[in-house]
C-alpha cells in the first residue's frame, strides 16, 4: 500500500503526536535500512513477544486449537504451567485444574483438543513456527517443494532462493531461523511431545498447473475455503495478480485486483463459473 494523503482534519481532538520507543523489554529498538519495522535484536528474550508467537502458534490458521486463545494462553503462562509452544502438548487436566476458576470438564475439554491437533499439515506446522517473511502462502510452497521438514532443514540459502515466490530476504530468514539452535532444539521437542507432521503429497487433478487469484467476497464458501479446494484439485491460490495468474475470481466488492486482472488480459471468472470448475 501507498499513502497518497493524510486527513489530519478527521483525528479526533485529544490525539497525541506519536514516537516509535527507543527501548522495548529491555532492548535497543531498531530499524534495518530499507525496512519498515522496528525490531529489537534479540527477540527471544522478550516475554512479551513470546506470548505473541505462542498466541500465533495456536491460532486457526496454525495449530487451531479450540479454546486455547491469548487468555488461557496468558493464564498458562502467569502459572508457569508452560514456557514454550512444545509444553502446551505435555499439559495434563490436572495442570488445568489447578487455575482458579477453571472447571474439571473444562480442563478435560481442553486437553482434548489439545492432542485431537497433535496431527498437523506440514504447511500449517511451518506458518506456526512463526518464522519471519513466512505466511500462509510462502509455509504451502515450502511445503510442497521440499516434501518433507528434514529436507527442509537441511537445504542451502542457494536452494531455497530457487523456490518459485520466494525471493532474496525470505530465503535468508528461512535459512537463519533453521541455523538457531534454540529452534532446530524447539522443533525437536515438539517432535517428541507428540506432534505429527503429516508431509504434502503431489496433487494431481483438473486444477493442476492453475493459478487461482480470489478477489472480493464469496456467497458461498470463505476464501479459506475455495483455496483448499483449488489446492485438493492440484492447482494453486495465490495472493497476487500476475502475467502468471491463470483465473481471477471476482466475487462481491472485488478489489484492486481485479483491475489489475483487466489490464493484464488474465480470465476473470465470477463465483458461480468458479464452483462450477471445482465440482
Amino acid at each position: 500500500p501507498d499513502i497518497i494523503k493524510v486527513f489530519v482534519n478527521l483525528r479526533p481532538k485529544h490525539s497525541k503526536k506519536f514516537s516509535m520507543p527507543h527501548t522495548f523489554c529491555g532492548q535497543r529498538v531498531l530499524r534495518a535500512p530499507g525496512e519498515v519495522a522496528h525490531k529489537i535484536p534479540h527477540p527471544e528474550q522478550c516475554e512479551l513477544v513470546n506470548r505473541e508467537r505462542l498466541y500465533h502458534f495456536v491460532s486457526k490458521k496454525a495449530f487451531d486449537i479450540s479454546g486455547l486463545g491469548p487468555k488461557i494462553i496468558d493464564r498458562l503462562l502467569d502459572e508457569k504451567l508452560i514456557s514454550d509452544a512444545a509444553d502446551i502438548f505435555k499439559l495434563t487436566a490436572g495442570d488445568i485444574t489447578s487455575i482458579e476458576r477453571f472447571a474439571e470438564r473444562s480442563a478435560e475439554n481442553l486437553i482434548t483438543a489439545i492432542h485431537e491437533k497433535k496431527k498437523i499439515s506440514f504447511a500449517r506446522f511451518l506458518y506456526a513456527l512463526g518464522i519471519l517473511h513466512v505466511g500462509e502462502e510462502t509455509a504451502l510452497d515450502l511445503a510442497r517443494y521440499f516434501g518433507t521438514l528434514e529436507k527442509l532443514q537441511s537445504a542451502p540459502y542457494e536452494k531455497l532462493e530457487r523456490i518459485p515466490n520466494i525471493g532474496n530476504v525470505v530465503a535468508k530468514s528461512i535459512g537463519r531461523w533453521f541455523q538457531k539452535k534454540e529452534h532446530h532444539a524447539l522443533v525437536q521437542k515438539l517432535l517428541d511431545a507428540g506432534v505429527h507432521i503429516i508431509h504434502e503429497k503431489t496433487h494431481r487433478g483438473k486444477l493442476n498447473g492453475k493459478t487461482f487469484v480470489l478477489t472480493g467476497t464469496l456467497a458461498r464458501m470463505s476464501r479459506d475455503e475455495a483455496k483448499e479446494k483449488i489446492r485438493a484439485l492440484g492447482g494453486d491460490a495465490s495472493e497476487s495478480v500476475s502475467a502468471e495468474t491463470s483465473f481471477v475470481v471476482a466475487g462481491n466488492d472485488p478489489g484492486s485486483k481485479l483491475k489489475k486482472a483487466k489490464k493484464l488480459g488474465v480470465r476473470i471468472l465470477t463465483e458461480q463459473e468458479f464452483i462450477a470448475m471445482i465440482r
